[in-house]
């Protein structure tokens, strides 16, 4: 039985199809899947190069990408990758390549070079399009409503990883290197509006069923296509829709906010674009307040389990962000609707 992460095994399956190719190159980073840039024979629909992923059943994040891909303007700034081949019975999806030149938004702030300008653009567009995903709901879209809200899978790792670990992320008992010797110390009546908090969200997640989310909007997803390795960005496409599903947008907005600020955190030279960013991103959107106090909430969450989680620094300012996620959560259970609105337009 061939292995397809073996690239023996996916030259041989890719030999008769459209997709030969000459060379294979293992890509890196973004998916936990295997994941691989094609060099085609022969161009494909004006492709000479596009990307493979193979290692788990596809159908969700094949039809979230067909849907998305519809839904987008033709010359739109922010799109998705157009998929040519998806092969259920191998677990194989066949797609658009972002270009050798693409990074991620993620590195492209960690390498120092966003400019004011472009972050504001970045921001403006990002916002413009989560909106635009996000109004795909039941009442406009009721068949999507009811596919996206079977992937029960999608649900439970979103409710989990986060929300499942808050508490005993706080309290020690996941016994993480920069959480121990000083442990932390939480007010009681902070660790139980969490605790409430994480059992509130889970329900939530999992019983969501009117409104579509993609489910890991975040800067590692967000691909910018360069015209050359050190260039500029003449688009930029959001990938790896594993996760869609039917959700809380408020996630989305709160994870991708979260993320940006643990750049700003840590990539000090690029805070003032980073801030810029966001209040473009939070302006552009323009969430309802429902949404807005749920991404309040998911900001401070993600904080705390991922901070301590992710090698992102030093103790010190590891902890300083998991005691700030502490304060967002407790903020976005108790502060009025306007002051959601400042604290997340604002960013900071």
């Amino acid at each position: 039985m061939p292995d397809l992460s073996n690239l023996t095994d996916l030259q041989e399956y890719l030999r008769c199809t459209p997709f030969a190719s000459s060379k294979i190159s293992p890509l890196s980073g973004g998916s936990g899947n295997f994941a691989c840039r094609l060099q085609l024979l022969v161009p494909y629909k004006g492709h000479s190069t596009l990307v493979l992923k193979h290692g788990k059943p596809y159908k969700y994040e094949v039809e979230a990408l067909k849907i998305i891909g519809a839904s987008v303007p033709a010359d739109s700034f922010i799109t998705t990758p157009n998929v040519h081949l998806y092969d259920e019975k191998e677990a194989v999806i066949v797609m658009d390549d972002c270009g050798q030149h693409s990074i991620t938004l993620k590195q492209f702030f960690l390498d120092g070079r966003c400019s004011l300008e472009l972050a504001e653009k970045i921001g403006s567009e990002l916002g413009e399009f989560l909106h635009r995903v996000h109004a795909i709901n039941r009442k406009s879209n009721p068949t999507t409503c009811d596919l996206f809200a079977h992937n029960a899978e999608a649900k439970r790792i979103s409710a989990f990883v986060t929300y499942g670990r808050l508490v005993s992320t706080l309290t020690g008992q996941d016994k993480l290197p920069a959480l121990e010797n000083p442990p932390l110390k939480i007010e009681d009546g902070d660790l139980q509006v969490i605790r409430e908090a994480s059992e509130k969200t889970m329900t939530l997640v999992m019983e969501a069923r009117d409104a579509f989310v993609m489910g890991d909007f975040w800067p590692g997803n967000v691909l910018l296509s360069l015209d050359s390795p050190q260039g500029s960005v003449k688009g930029i496409s959001i990938v790896d829709w594993e996760l869609a599903k039917t959700g809380l947008p408020g996630l989305d907005l709160g994870q991708f906010t979260a993320e940006m600020d643990l750049l700003c955190k840590f990539s000090p030279s690029q805070a003032a674009a980073s801030t810029r960013l966001l209040s473009a991103f939070h302006r552009t959107y323009s969430a309802e307040v429902e949404a807005a106090r749920i991404a309040l909430r998911h900001w401070g969450a993600h904080l705390i389990a991922w901070t301590p989680r992710v090698a992102w620094g030093g103790q010190d300012d590891t902890r300083d962000m998991v005691c700030r996620g502490v304060k967002l959560v407790v903020a976005s259970a108790e502060v009025e609707d306007e002051t959601v609105y400042g604290m997340l337009r604002q960013s900071k």
